[in-house]
């Protein structure tokens, strides 16, 4: 039984460079998996990295600053 039974699925045409397609046969031999497992693992991979950077760029707005939340709060206060 396939692990993919019951699971809707759409199909997509993807081109790919000769060097990507022999990376991924070498991958395909040495983890004994079939290329289109392959590629769903490495989507799937790369969508939750791109949806946590997202969330980590949401919530940390402050980025690499060194000031303390804090202290940039009583500096705009005193503004006023």
């Amino acid at each position: 039984m396939s692990i993919m039974a019951g699971m809707d699925m759409g199909r997509i045409l993807l081109d790919l460079s000769d060097d990507v397609l022999q990376r991924l046969d070498d991958l395909k031999q040495l983890r004994n998996k079939p290329r289109a497992e392959l590629l769903r693992e490495a989507v799937e991979q790369y969508l939750d990295r791109q949806s946590s950077s997202v969330i980590r760029e949401a919530l940390g707005l402050w980025g690499d600053s060194q000031e303390d939340g804090l202290e940039y709060e009583r500096k705009l206060r005193e503004e006023w």
